[in-house]
Parts: C-alpha cells; sequence; structure tokens
C-alpha cells in the first residue's frame, strides 16, 4: 500500500504499571511531522549447516527496531517529558548521569494515497533520545528551519496475550481499538487538563484520536 503524506503522531509515557500518564499530539507548529523511518523491522536469518550444505534455517520476529522521527518546532515541555529532563525550579532543564528516558509508545498517521482513508503505524514500547544539537549563525538568504530528530528503540510489549513490537492498521473502523491496544489507558489522560496550561503543546487534546 502506497500512503502519502505525514500529518500527526502520538506519544504516550508509560507509568510505573505500564499505564499512559501523559499523552501528547504533535502537529502543525507544535511538534509538526517531517518524517518517520522505521528500520530493523526484517529478522536476521539464523542457519545451520551440515554436509557442506545448509540443512536448517529461521526468521523469526524483528531485528533491532529503531527509529528516526524528524519533528518541527517540540515543545520543551514535551521533549522534557521524552527525553527523561528535570527541570529545577529556575527553569533550567538538566541531564546528567541519573536522567533516564522513560518508556513510550507511538502511533504516526498517514494517508492511503488511492482512498484517502487514515493509515497508522505504531510502535508499541520503547524509548527515544535526542542525539545531538547543533546551532549556527544566519545566512544572508532566508532557510527553512531544520527539523529536530529523535531516535527511538523499540522493544515488544504484550498486548492481549501476545508479543507486540509494531503495528500497521488502515481506515477508520477499528481505530480506536488500536489506541486503547497501544495506549492503554489513553482516555483516562486524554481528559485530564491540569497538566494542559503550556498552549504552546498539543498534549491529552481530546479531539486527536479517534
Amino acid at each position: 500500500m502506497a500512503v502519502v503524506g505525514f500529518e500527526k503522531v502520538h506519544v504516550g509515557i508509560f507509568d510505573e504499571d505500564e499505564k499512559i500518564k501523559k499523552l501528547m499530539t504533535w502537529k502543525d507548529e507544535h511538534g509538526g511531522t517531517v518524517n518517520l523511518n522505521i528500520s530493523g523491522l526484517a529478522p536476521e536469518k539464523v542457519e545451520m549447516r551440515a554436509s557442506n550444505k545448509t540443512v536448517w534455517s529461521k526468521k523469526q520476529g524483528t531485528g533491532e527496531v529503531q527509529s528516526e522521527l524528524d519533528l518541527f518546532n517540540v515543545p520543551d515541555k514535551d521533549l522534557d517529558a521524552v527525553l527523561g529532563r528535570d527541570m529545577d525550579d529556575n527553569g533550567t532543564s538538566w541531564v546528567g548521569e541519573d536522567s533516564r528516558a522513560p518508556y513510550v509508545a507511538l502511533i504516526g498517521e498517514s494517508a492511503d494515497l488511492l482512498s484517502g482513508d487514515p493509515v497508522y503505524c505504531a510502535l508499541t514500547k520503547g524509548t527515544m533520545s535526542l542525539e545531538s544539537i547543533e546551532w549556527k549563525t544566519t545566512a544572508k538568504e532566508e532557510e527553512e528551519p531544520e527539523p529536530q530528530q529523535l531516535t527511538g528503540d523499540w522493544i515488544a510489549r504484550t498486548i492481549d496475550g501476545n508479543s507486540r513490537i509494531y503495528g500497521y492498521h488502515v481506515g477508520k473502523k477499528g481505530a480506536d481499538e488500536l489506541f486503547k491496544s497501544v495506549f492503554p489507558g489513553y482516555e483516562d489522560v486524554k481528559d485530564d487538563d491540569s497538566d494542559n496550561s503550556n498552549e504552546d503543546s498539543n498534549d491529552n487534546e481530546a479531539t486527536e484520536t479517534p
């Protein structure tokens, strides 16, 4: 199936009980989605050779699933939450030896090229990181801003008794069930506006999920 566009991405942060405690939607000028690349979906083939030939082989599961997510202007408080950065009373975000990124889940939204139906790609459990920060002087001619890139390392999570690393869903029918599976408890989170005082963030918007 061919897809067109990359409208938005939903990122949920797990608590210690593997329930979603914070749900964010990144799109437009607040974390607008530029590109999502997921690699490592195919498993490595394991072979056994005997008597000068391959007598047994196996391919199962996935490889090391990783992602590269390019975004425009992610809200700082969202980055702090996803990367595990600590903010002190002075408003400074810190990373140190004790910093640890929380487990997150992710659902990206695109559309089918021919039908226009929504297409969802889900990653069920992993951590995200910001590999580098680059600043440079302005150019004589106006340039488009560079996107931020978050890299992800993903592992399997048990959903309905089965091991799941990534999922792919086409169409609005069943999309709500997908969100419930990937973001357990998200319905309770998206109705909680207590942490949504920053107007520059799209987190916990009830209108963003099916």
